[in-house]
Parts: C-alpha cells; sequence; structure tokens
C-alpha cells in the first residue's frame, strides 16, 4: 500500500535483550528468540487500549492470542499489538467491536485501509496521469512524466500540490480495484528513485548548518512522506541525515545520540504504525525535539506534529533552524 500522508517528530526504558535461548522478562518488553514481545502493561500504553478491554477483546473476538512467558505472563508480539492498534482506531472511528474485530482478524490491512485519510485538493493534472501509468503499467508515460517533475520547480509545491495528493489518490485507485497492487508498487517505485536522484543532485549543506535526522519507526515501510520531506529540507540549507523506513528503536537511539541533531523528524503513515512511533517519539524526546507527520500523527502524544502539507511544514522547519 502507497503512503497515504506524512508525518516531525535518556532513558530507553522498560526494555531487555534475549541472552543466547533464554527467555528473560524484565520490565516492559523482552526478546524470545530474537522475536520482540511487550508485556500487558507496555502493550496498553503503545495501542491505548486499557487492560481490561485488551482482556475483553482477547477472550470475546479473538483477535490476538498472546503468548505465555515461563511465569505465565501474557506477552504480545509486533503483529498482536498492531491488530489492536488498528482495532481501537476502528473503535474510535464508530465501528462496533465485534465488526472491526471480524475486518482486523480477516485483513488487518484492508481494514486500515478503510480508514479516512486526510485529504490535499489539487487541480494539477498529472495526480491522474499517474494513477493511469499505474492502471496501464505505461514506462514511456511515466518517464516522462517523472523526468518533468521535482526539477526545475518550487518543491514545497511539487510536494505539497502534486506528489502528496497523487499518492492519495494512488492509495483509493487500489482500494477501489482500479489499480492493482504491482501497478502501485510500480509507480511508487519509480516515485522513490526520482526522488532519491533528486535529493543526491542536491548540493550538500554548509558544515556548520543544523542537523536533522529523518526516518521511520520498526515497521514502518511507506517511506515516500518523509522522504519528500527530507528532499525540501535538503534544499533549504539543512543538514539531513535520511535513515529510510523500518530503523529499529536501538539504531535510532544510538544515531541520534551519536549526531546530537537539531530534530528528529518521524512519520505515522498508517495506524500500524502507531505503535513503534509512540515508542521510538518516547524515547527519543530526550535527546532531541521530535516532529510528527503522516495521516496518523494525531494518534501520537508527545512530539510537535507537522501538519499534512509535508513541503510547507519542511520550509517552515528550515527556516526557525536557520534563523
Amino acid at each position: 500500500m502507497p503512503a497515504r500522508g506524512w508525518t516531525l517528530s535518556n532513558v530507553w526504558a522498560g526494555t531487555t535483550r534475549k541472552v543466547r535461548l533464554t527467555k528473560v522478562l524484565v520490565g516492559a518488553r523482552v526478546a524470545i528468540y530474537g522475536e520482540q514481545v511487550y508485556t500487558v502493561g507496555r502493550t496498553a500504553e503503545l495501542t491505548g487500549v486499557p487492560t481490561g478491554t485488551l482482556r475483553k477483546w482477547e477472550q470475546r473476538y479473538g483477535v490476538v492470542v498472546p503468548q505465555r512467558s515461563p511465569g505465565n505472563y501474557r506477552l504480545y508480539d509486533d503483529d498482536a499489538v498492531r491488530r489492536l492498534s488498528v482495532m481501537r482506531t476502528l473503535v474510535d472511528a464508530g465501528w462496533t467491536a465485534q465488526e472491526a474485530a471480524r475486518h482486523v482478524t480477516e485483513d488487518v490491512a484492508a481494514a486500515e485501509a478503510e480508514l479516512p485519510r486526510p485529504e490535499v485538493a489539487t487541480l494539477d493534472s498529472r495526480v491522474e496521469e499517474l494513477v493511469a501509468c499505474a492502471a496501464d503499467f505505461d514506462v514511456p508515460r511515466l518517464e516522462r512524466l517523472l523526468a518533468q517533475s521535482l526539477v526545475d520547480r518550487d518543491l514545497v509545491t511539487e510536494v505539497d500540490e502534486w506528489l502528496l495528493p497523487a499518492l492519495v489518490r494512488l492509495g483509493k485507485a487500489w482500494q477501489r480495484g482500479e489499480v492493482s497492487v504491482a501497478g502501485e508498487h510500480f509507480v511508487t517505485g519509480a516515485l522513490h528513485r526520482r526522488l532519491g536522484w533528486v535529493f543526491q543532485s542536491l548540493p550538500g549543506a554548509d558544515p556548520a548548518a543544523p542537523r536533522v535526522v529523518v526516518g521511520l519507526a520498526r515497521g514502518s515501510r511507506h517511506e515516500l512522506g518523509v522522504l519528500a520531506f527530507a528532499l525540501v529540507l535538503r534544499s533549504r540549507g539543512v543538514g539531513v541525515t535520511y535513515l529510510g523506513g523500518d530503523l529499529p528503536l536501538e539504531a535510532w537511539v544510538a544515531t541520534v545520540e551519536l549526531l546530537a541533531p537539531a530534530a528528529v523528524v518521524l512519520a505515522a503513515p498508517t495506524v500500524e504504525d502507531l505503535p513503534a512511533v509512540r515508542e521510538a517519539a518516547a524515547a527519543l524526546a530526550p535527546l532531541a525535539p521530535v516532529l510528527l507527520g503522516g495521516a496518523h500523527q494525531d494518534g501520537v502524544d508527545g512530539p510537535e506534529r507537522l501538519g499534512h502539507l509535508a513541503g510547507a511544514a519542511a520550509a517552515d522547519l528550515a527556516s526557525r533552524l536557520l534563523a
């Protein structure tokens, strides 16, 4: 599924590590045979689902089946945490618990896709042209379209009035069956390559310029929004360290400790990303200012929210940092 929005988000408490094949439970998180799992209390924090409700959803609807520690503690893996987070969002949106549970257990990605997402009105004809390329795999047309985009134009306008609206429209076309999964991947892959090429073509920032670390939390892979944000930020003279998608929490903490950036930017493109984003934002907040974008940024408390115009938000942050 494509990215449908974008997002600016010392202690790293409650974590443990596996030692060889021994199961260990200390604090809120435990690694069992290389798999990250969470206690019921930590799962409630990450998903926003009270422990009593969590237990009811397990027993009544079978949304998740927790593992058990040697001491008979209930433990939840990443998939369970994502399922609970999506179900909670569906219920908050007005679905009955029974209806939400049925959708989540059948196909959690499809259930998440049914949630409304912020849209930006645009009259740019390239939006529909991009969707048409995804529908018929028109390579020459797509290459011509991308060759004319993101070069010799205002990048803020390109990102906010063409790129992100096009991604939202592409996502809706996929949901409606107008575009296949392969067609969506065909176009988003080309967009990713184009953004990366433009990013690397820009001159590097002055060594004395403020630095911002940009990327996605563990498990999150919809990175076109944060890459577009990083592109605008770099074009305005800010030093950008772009880390891409699906970065483990340990790597985030180590990188931010090493670089001591002026800010960290995260995104929550989908509901399924929320638990990992909450965890990352809480761990990074003592180290640097955290800013957050993405379609579901309002689901995370703490970080400064950037809104849904990635280009304008990046330009504003650059102005603040360079002032």
